[in-house]
């Protein structure tokens, strides 16, 4: 015994303490009385108010730890662990046992560790009551032992809690809890005396240190940080919390929880309603289950020297923040949009876009917020997957159960402290860019249709007249079906004719008129192999199907064209095209310059087709006076008689369009309103290259 009292001594000569023990306890040998606190009266009670002190150290001769009772009339942190052995089984009467581990080896830097175990069936259900359930603490556990930085984060809600206790009507164990808590209080204020002063004061400045961050990270308490993919602030809710040690050194890892879009089992039907109430058609959905979820996520806040701004740092909690009120009233109004928005929805985006690279994107078009066509198409992308095991507490998933029912989407609408937690985070397909990405909730904008883009058309009105027939009657009623069950539901309808003369408009102004998505996609984009254009085309049309959108094919030519008996490859294109259009179900236009190429199996499958013609002088008239208003030129600007001049010249309804675009930037460079001559100079180098180009081909 003298090595190992020898071992010891040199032991604590060079473990310094590194917590307020060393600076304030006066603790004595064995059991002692908390201040001012009366033990249990009636005889062979537990000693609810007495604490017990000892020292857990490690014997190198037996290679066991073994307990001694603390050294007497010297503070704790300086005595010698060495004494009367102290058996663990002697500890049921007391209120709690204050710890002090060593050091297994003298290792320089090595501090004693501080714990205090819980004896008081009382003190453990006060405490159970307090913290709820933590991370790392189970409360089945015999010896319950707690670290005193938990307690001292926790101290406010301990005293709040005795508060209420003493409030309520006098019981036996209502008395013996109180009693309980109060040594345990006294304890932690007398030991840990300076570490609270220096707490108090620097709370009081909205400041903190980083051996004292331990004390605002208490878990359920919800946290304010910054999306890492918008930038937006976002608030989760504290899990745990866990000092640890990297390569950069030592940092707080955060173990939050957040609310996410869970998966559904099919798709929403619902679109985003602008302020007028008017909503956008989806895909039909039974919505059977919980349409969201709560997602576990970490946070870490690294270590920083001296003080600083609470709400300076990377995650912080909400009652720092500068206005706490305002921050939680606005993440609270994009959860409420977040969650309308959740299922399939057909919108207007303005804002950045990004990819499963972290690549940004500027998106200033509409888009298709599509969570569950997200991750099943991109499967291998992260993205957070919900689930009520998440380990959060039942409070919060009763929280979400409890809330309203939204009469949109069939399910609930979570609560407002859940509808806090929601991330910034949508997911969809940009129609632009034909790109899925992850879209900011705040750059969500209701579309703005444009009910005169179809009356607009330059169309023969008996063809505008059976172009809106067709497509108003398949919108209403989809319901006549082939002999083949899944055929034939399709509209499809082929423009024809040269460049420029309205085809591709005609398509845009058809989805504008039954307010659907237009989903566009080039020749190009859909792959140059049988196997490629199969996956493309299966794909696209699944998805249009569950967006309910209206499919543009332009510059179909090359697989409509004739097949032949030497070009097997163009063949098995063809063929391949053939079968998923007559399987759509939706509107399905298809552009084309060339008729006289078709395959003769594609006559069949053309429900109707339109020729455009080449554009007469009256037509071009109507054309220029449509982009010039666009433009911003005042009517009567440009007299009636130079804008016939202009129809007369040999251009197309898309080179108006680029002649107008050319003109208002050359206008716009020169300081000067839009005027006749910025025209006439923007078409002059355009039909000189077209000259170019046709002596080129020559």
């Amino acid at each position: 015994m003298s090595k190992l009292a020898g071992y010891l001594r040199r032991l604590v000569g060079l473990s310094k303490p590194t917590r307020d023990e060393s600076r304030g306890a006066d603790l004595k040998n064995g059991s002692q009385h908390a201040n001012g606190i009366n033990a249990a009266s009636s005889p062979g009670a537990p000693r609810l108010t007495e604490i017990k002190y000892v020292d857990n150290i490690y014997d190198d001769a037996s290679h066991v730890w073994t307990y001694v009772d603390t050294e007497s009339d010297t503070p704790a942190e300086a005595v010698t662990p060495f004494g009367a052995a102290a058996a663990s089984g002697d500890w049921k009467d007391y209120c709690f046992v204050v710890v002090r581990k060593f050091p297994a080896r003298m290792v320089l830097g090595e501090s004693i560790v501080f714990r205090i175990v819980i004896k008081s069936t009382h003190l453990l259900q006060a405490c159970k009551h307090v913290l709820g359930n933590i991370s790392g603490v189970s409360w089945t556990s015999d010896p319950l032992e707690l670290k005193p930085e938990l307690l001292l984060t926790f101290l406010p809600q301990l005293e709040e809690y005795e508060g209420k206790l003493s409030a309520e009507p006098a019981t036996e164990d209502n008395a013996s809890t109180i009693t309980s808590i109060r040594t345990l209080v006294a304890y932690l204020r007398k030991n840990y005396q300076n570490t609270l002063a220096q707490i108090d004061n620097l709370i009081s400045h909205g400041e903190i240190t980083f051996s004292l961050l331990y004390t605002i990270l208490i878990p359920r308490t919800v946290f304010v940080t910054r999306c890492t993919k918008t930038g937006e602030p976002r608030a989760l809710k504290l899990r745990s919390a866990a000092l640890e040690t990297s390569a950069r050194g030592p940092y707080y890892a955060l173990s939050c929880h957040s609310v996410e879009g869970a998966s559904m089992d099919d798709d929403d039907d619902d679109d985003y309603d602008d302020d007028d109430g008017n909503t956008d058609a989806g895909a039909e959905r039974d919505s059977a289950t919980l349409a969201f979820g709560l997602d576990q996520s970490w946070l870490s806040i690294p270590e920083f020297k001296g003080t600083r701004k609470i709400s300076s740092l990377s995650a912080f909690p909400i009652q720092y923040h500068p206005d706490p009120q305002a921050i939680r009233d606005k993440l609270v109004r994009r959860g409420r949009k977040w969650a309308v928005l959740n299922g399939i929805h057909h919108v207007a985006y303005r804002g950045l876009g990004i990819d499963d690279m972290n690549n940004k994107y500027s998106v200033n078009s509409r888009i298709m917020i599509d969570r569950g066509n997200f991750m099943r198409i991109n499967p291998n992308v992260g993205v957070p997957t919900p689930s009520p095991n998440v380990g959060c507490e039942q409070s919060a998933l009763d929280e979400y159960q409890n809330g309203e029912e939204n009469m949109h989407t069939s399910c609930l609408i979570p609560s407002d402290e859940m509808l806090l937690l929601a991330t910034p985070i949508l997911y969809g397909f940009s129609l632009s860019d034909k790109i899925w990405l992850r879209f900011n909730v705040e750059k969500v904008l209701p579309i703005e249709w444009n009910k005169e883009t179809f009356e607009g058309l330059v169309l023969p009105a008996d063809r505008k007249t059976l172009l809106r027939s067709l497509v108003e009657a398949h919108d209403a009623d989809s319901s006549f079906d082939d002999f083949v069950r899944g055929k034939g539901q399709g509209l499809v309808i082929n423009l024809f004719g040269p460049p420029g003369v309205g085809k591709t408009l005609s398509a845009e102004a058809t989805s504008e008129h039954i307010r659907h998505p237009l989903y566009v996609v080039g020749s190009g984009d859909l792959g140059t192999s049988p196997s490629a254009l199969d996956t493309t085309l299966g794909q696209m049309f699944d998805v249009a199907t569950c967006w309910n959108a209206i499919v543009l094919i332009d510059e179909a030519d090359v697989f409509l064209e004739q097949r032949s008996l030497h070009n097997l490859q163009r063949n098995a294109m063809v063929a391949v095209f053939l079968r998923h259009i007559e399987y759509y179900r939706g509107i399905l236009f298809l552009t084309t310059n060339r008729i006289s190429t078709f395959d003769e199996a594609f006559l069949s499958r053309i429900h109707v087709a339109l020729h455009y013609t080449e554009l007469s002088v009256s037509t071009k008239i109507q054309i220029w006076h449509s982009f010039l208003k666009k433009a911003g030129v005042a009517e009567g600007r440009i007299s009636d008689e130079l804008i016939e001049k202009l129809a007369e010249r040999n251009v197309n309804g898309r080179q108006i369009k680029n002649a107008c675009r050319t003109a208002t930037s050359l206008a716009r460079s020169r300081g000067v309103e839009l005027q006749y001559g910025h025209l006439v100079e923007a078409l002059d180098a355009m039909e000189e290259f077209v000259r170019q180009f046709a002596a080129m081909q020559g």
